[in-house]
């Protein structure tokens, strides 16, 4: 494995803790939301974990078109 290789398989774990540190702070906003969210806590949930869920998707989506254009 050449330096380019690793920084690559560097980068992309890093990137993948990035992604589950941001989907553990939006599931805790969710929680935050449902536990104290005044009127309609759970769609003031779902409103937040979707929304999380969304950008990690259209993330997620970004790369593999990345990665396509690459090959």
């Amino acid at each position: 494995m050449n330096e380019n290789d690793q920084a690559a398989a560097e980068r992309t774990i890093a990137t993948g803790w990035l992604m589950v540190a941001i989907l553990v702070w939006g599931l805790l906003l969710a929680l935050g939301t449902f536990l104290f969210g005044g009127n309609q806590p759970l769609l003031r949930a779902a409103i937040v974990a979707g929304c999380t869920l969304a950008f990690l998707g259209l993330w997620l989506a970004a790369l593999a078109v990345r990665r396509s254009a690459k090959s």
